[in-house]
């Protein structure tokens, strides 16, 4: 894999636009389009809410409901870009493979060769930040975009499954159980959940099972200058990727004491409803950093 990922950065450089280049810096200011806070004259009809908005509602319906109707958000991060090149040159290798029709070496590694990636006209605009997948439910439109798609079988035998790729160094041994212990990839398996559901209420066929693709940075790695190729001396330590797979139909699916299935993912998208339409501020979430920061700052 870092040679594949090597002379794909050579010779095929992701676009500038995934770089960011800031030039000044800008305060934090109160969101003032009345176009994007639910409840305005102006805020669009079903009112657009994002996978991520939902997990928000999920940890904290305060901060959700201050975000998105009274358009004070929390103050941004930036991106993580070696994580986002890792994604785009994924993102590359697998198209190859669904231009040939032909299951990408990882499938075949991990017994999911009878599988390819899907091609369908709507992969770019599924996989496209502020576009995704679009699926209007409960008076709202739920988006969400998706790494990837695979596929297996044709016609009636037809089933599709969601992809997430995950990049991260650690030392810890990455496995199913992992997910369904560790809080913050337990994060990660709603996460799919709600794409499985937005592809299903679209009425794709769409499976319970779902694989993360998982690169991991290789920390017993003594340098850079170790793993590279000929056009490239530096090379990107990784470990063997895992192809993690997860389905959201079996019962032990249980993140933080809550089974996370279809269900569940309708349940939250009616509370994230219900919790734009109430009149007074929510509580906070019991885990919610950033209002238990805001009340002890505001003591002072």
């Amino acid at each position: 894999m870092c040679t594949s990922l090597l002379n794909e950065i050579v010779h095929n450089p992701p676009p500038i636009s995934n770089f960011m280049v800031t030039t000044e810096r800008k305060k934090w200011n109160l969101r003032s389009r009345e176009s994007s806070m639910y409840g305005t004259e102006k805020a669009k009809d079903p009112f657009p809410i994002s996978r991520s908005k939902l997990e928000q509602c999920h940890s904290c319906r305060r901060c959700f409901w201050l975000d998105r109707v009274k358009g004070i958000g929390k103050p941004g991060i930036p991106g993580f870009l070696l994580n986002t090149l890792v994604d785009t040159l994924l993102k590359r290798e697998f198209d190859a493979h669904r231009e040939a029709g032909t299951p990408h070496p990882y499938m075949v590694q991990n017994g999911l060769g009878h599988m390819v990636p899907l091609d369908h006209p709507m992969m770019d605009e599924w996989r496209e930040n502020f576009k995704g997948v679009r699926a209007p439910k409960h008076g709202l439109m739920l988006t969400g975009a998706v790494d990837d798609i695979w596929k297996s079988g044709e016609g009636d035998t037809e089933e599709w499954y969601v992809v997430d790729y995950k990049s991260t160094a650690s030392n810890a041994e990455i496995t199913a159980e992992l997910f369904l212990e560790d809080i913050y990839k337990g994060g990660y398996v709603r996460q799919m959940a709600i794409y499985q559901w937005l592809l299903r209420e679209l009425g794709h066929p769409v499976s319970t099972r779902g694989f993360f693709v998982y690169e991991n940075g290789n920390n017993d790695a003594e340098s850079l200058l170790g793993e590279g190729t000929d056009e490239s001396v530096r090379g990107i330590p990784l470990k063997p990727a895992l192809v993690i797979e997860i389905d959201i139909a079996n019962d032990d699916v249980i993140i933080e004491g809550e089974r996370i299935d279809l269900d569940w993912v309708e349940n939250l998208v009616i509370s994230a409803k219900n919790c734009l339409d109430t009149d007074s501020v929510p509580d906070a979430g019991e885990f919610c950093e950033h209002c238990a920061y805001v009340e002890a700052r505001s003591k002072f």
